[in-house]
Parts: C-alpha cells; sequence; structure tokens
C-alpha cells in the first residue's frame, strides 16, 4: 500500500486540480454542477483509504469534506467555499511531497506523470458520469494522458537503467507487460477520438483498469 501512494495521492490531486478548473472556469449550469459536486464522495473514498498508511491524508480528507458538504443539498447546488477547495489542493501537494521524501528521482518523476496521467483519468471517468457537457475535456483529457504516458515511460526506462542484470532479467516481464497495458489502456481511452463517437463511461472504466494494472506492474520496480 505505501508503494501504491505514489500512484494513489498523485491521482487524488490530480482530479481535484482538474475539478477546481472545472468548478471555477467552466462554463456549466447549476444542474451540471450539482451532479460534479455528487462525485466528490468518490475522492473522499480516496483519501481515506490513503490515510491507512499516509496519516497526513487526514488533511486534504478533512479539509474537500468540508467542502463537499457546505454546498447546498438541493437539485442545484452553489460553488461552496471555493478557498477551502483550494486548500484541499495545497494540503494534498503537502501529502505528495510527504510520500516523495527519500524517493529517488525517476520515482519521484513517475509520481509527478501520475498526477497528470491518473488525475485525467479518474477526472474524466467522473465527469463523464456527471454528464457534464464541457466537450473540450473530451479531447484535452485524453491529450494530457497520452504525454504524461510517454514522459511516464521515459522515468521507467530511466528506473531500469539503474539495475543489475540480474534485476532486469527478473523485472523484465513485468516491465513488458505494464508498457502493453500502459498502450492498450491509452488507446481504449481515446477511441471515441478514434471512432469518431461519443465518450461512453465504461470505455473509460476499463481504460482506467487497464492503467491501474499496468501501474500494478510499475511497482515491482520500485
Amino acid at each position: 500500500m505505501n508503494a501504491a501512494l505514489i500512484f494513489l495521492i498523485p491521482a487524488l490531486l490530480g482530479t481535484q486540480l482538474i475539478f477546481s478548473l472545472v468548478l471555477t472556469k467552466g462554463e456549466i449550469c447549476p444542474g451540471q454542477r450539482g451532479r460534479v459536486h455528487k462525485t466528490l464522495p468518490v475522492l473522499l473514498a480516496g483519501w481515506v483509504i490513503a490515510a491507512f498508511s499516509q496519516p497526513l491524508s487526514v488533511l486534504p480528507l478533512t479539509a474537500l469534506g468540508y467542502f463537499t458538504m457546505q454546498v447546498k443539498t438541493g437539485k442545484t447546488r452553489d460553488a461552496g467555499p471555493l478557498k477551502v477547495l483550494y486548500l484541499a489542493n495545497v494540503l494534498a501537494a503537502v501529502v505528495w511531497v510527504a510520500v516523495m521524501v527519500g524517493m529517488s528521482l525517476p520515482v519521484i518523476a513517475l509520481s509527478l506523470m501520475a498526477t497528470a496521467l491518473f488525475g485525467s483519468m479518474v477526472a474524466h471517468i467522473l465527469l463523464t458520469h456527471a454528464r457534464t457537457r464541457l466537450q473540450a475535456f473530451h479531447r484535452l483529457l485524453p491529450f494530457a494522458g497520452f504525454v504524461s504516458a510517454m514522459v511516464s515511460v521515459l522515468c521507467l526506462l530511466w528506473m531500469a537503467s539503474r539495475l543489475d542484470e540480474a534485476q532486469l532479467q527478473t523485472l523484465t516481464q513485468p516491465m513488458i507487460a505494464s508498457l502493453a497495458l500502459l498502450v492498450i489502456g491509452l488507446l481504449v481511452w481515446a477511441f471515441h477520438l478514434l471512432s469518431g463517437k461519443t465518450v461512453n463511461k465504461w470505455q473509460l472504466v476499463v481504460a482506467g483498469a487497464l492503467l491501474v494494472v499496468s501501474a500494478n506492474f510499475q511497482l515491482v520496480l520500485l
């Protein structure tokens, strides 16, 4: 679980940053805003899981929980205390720094890329579930995922270059499996762009699952 925080914390941080952008700059009606707010408990659940291994996760959990509870509970919800949402983002970044203390530079770089990769993935799933009409995000989020994934591959090669020959022989198969699943996950994620069809929530869920399994194979390098 401690190793998994290298991906979980960035995923939560990245999703919160995207949600902050959506709630402050996105041209969405009150109904859409309300549906976005209803997805916030998913992030709260993520912080609860993280708190079992990193107690500092209670800080962003508390801030985000307060923000979630302060919005109106009717069909349409106000933006809520945005300063608290910003505080939750800062605290999430602090937790990420705490997790990264003592890690090697390749691992830090890989975790940083996970902020964009997994943050975009989780945000895309939740925004699609919330039926937002922010069409630009259906193109921008997969693009951010592709770019961060390419940099992540470079980070993995960097990490592999630091291993001795015996370790490389042992870890070659997990690395190949990780890269294969990463490529397949990205293709599934971008299927709506390649086919010209409307994005489907279950398409994104499958893509997210493939990326998670890919990350699980990457953990053997840590």
